[in-house]
């Protein structure tokens, strides 16, 4: 076996090993940025919902005078 055929293999591994775990990487971010999106989607319609009672509340108030 070729000493230079050894380290080509070597080089590859080492590349693939990066892309490797850059994959990962990616893929776990991308994973929590999901949920955070969620998350403000979930909060938004709360605050939605939140505004709506908050003027039904007024409303009565407002009649009762």
């Amino acid at each position: 076996m070729n000493l230079t055929t050894v380290k080509d293999f070597v080089y590859l591994g080492i590349v693939l090993l990066t892309v490797g775990v850059s994959w990962g990487m990616f893929s776990t971010r991308l994973d929590a940025v999901e949920k955070k999106a969620d998350k403000i989607e979930q909060i938004q319609s709360d605050i939605a919902v939140i505004k709506e009672k908050i003027s039904n509340m007024e409303r009565l108030l407002l009649q009762e005078r």
